[in-house]
């Protein structure tokens, strides 16, 4: 517990480093390499050069296979993503672009080692290993630099960089992060600290939320579908769903007790939802979590729930005030940080 405390604490006051053994990525080349984004994904895919988007890939019954990212660097490809083993998403990817013959899939990972640097002074790290220019890539931006494939994205609520090194430099570049990151008072975060920092800040997570069997709707997630594409796996399922509506939605919530995962919620001695994650949030001192709650109690603000005893209140989110809203790249700096905030 103590070592996800202090990657937790890193994350949300300085510079925390993570080896993101998670995360596939992928690059596809090819004339019709941004064709297979166009029949996989269910968003538009336009995207410039150097750009990011988020979006998911979906299995028949629309539910979530993969949550990820589709990127443009010149007429190349990338894919960033969560869920699968890279094997399994090479497959599917393959599999279900049987039309298009003249791409490729590289798998990155056997020349590149996916390493994470997030919080509110991750840029000013990231300026100094990787050169000032960085204070220029925009969030969903991507570039590479000095070798490396730096994506600007995240997903803690902070200032976040996934980086790509190159597998025979990846000791030096250890050796260059932690030797710079010694002055930002880095620390190491393992999983259990990215992903409370990412509940915290409502964003999704296929290995908790994402196991429920539930579509983008009741995910709130919409907003990675396009409404006019016709045509991606799971589309049917989706154009259903949407026209049938859906009871059920995720909502934010707080309390100030620890409860069970599946636990039900209760107003009036009605059962209205179930937790489906929750944890503990050291920023605010109580816990917060997401909550399957039906129509028409999925609101934010309300105050009358109770689980397992325990008053429960939904919120907006985010749940935390994150430091990195207060920061600026331009403005600020972590070495003159106690100056700035008059201490």
């Amino acid at each position: 517990m103590k070592g996800t405390e202090v990657g937790y604490n890193a994350i949300r006051n300085s510079v925390a480093f993570t080896e993101e053994s998670d995360l596939c990525c992928l690059q596809l080349t090819g004339k019709q390499a941004f064709d297979v984004f166009d029949t996989v994904c269910p968003c538009d895919v336009f995207l410039q050069d150097g750009q990011m988007k988020y979006t998911l890939l979906l299995n028949e019954d629309g539910t979530p296979f993969a949550d990820i990212y589709v990127c443009r660097k010149g007429e190349d490809a990338y894919l960033l993503g969560y869920g699968p083993n890279v094997d399994t998403l090479i497959d599917w990817i393959t599999e279900h672009s049987a039309e298009n013959t003249d791409f490729s899939i590289i798998d990155l990972s056997k020349t590149y080692a996916p390493l994470a640097l997030d919080g509110p002074y991750a840029w000013e790290l990231c300026a100094e290993v990787l050169g000032p220019d960085i204070l220029g890539l925009p969030y969903l931006g991507m570039k590479v630099s000095d070798e490396v494939l730096v994506f600007r994205a995240g997903q803690t609520g902070e200032y976040g960089y996934h980086l790509l090194v190159p597998t025979d430099q990846k000791n030096a570049w250890l050796e260059k992060l932690h030797t710079a990151g010694s002055a930002f008072e880095m620390a190491h975060a393992n999983e259990a600290a990215r992903a409370q920092c990412a509940l915290e800040n409502f964003f999704f997570d296929i290995n908790r939320e994402g196991q429920y069997g539930l579509t983008p709707f009741e995910l709130q997630l919409q907003w990675r579908l396009s409404a006019q594409k016709a045509a991606y796996p799971g589309a049917e399922a989706i154009r259903t769903r949407r026209q049938s509506g859906w009871t059920r939605r995720l909502t934010c919530f707080s309390t100030p007790d620890p409860v069970k995962v599946d636990t039900a919620v209760v107003c009036d001695d009605e059962v209205v939802g179930h937790i489906l994650a929750i944890g503990y949030s050291p920023v605010r001192g109580d816990y917060v979590g997401k909550a399957l709650l039906r129509r028409p109690y999925w609101h934010a603000g309300l105050d009358v729930f109770q689980v397992q005893g325990c008053p429960l209140k939904t919120l907006s989110p985010p749940a935390v005030d994150n430091l990195s809203w207060n920061i600026s790249p331009y403005n600020d700096s972590f070495h003159t940080r106690e100056k700035e905030n008059g201490s």
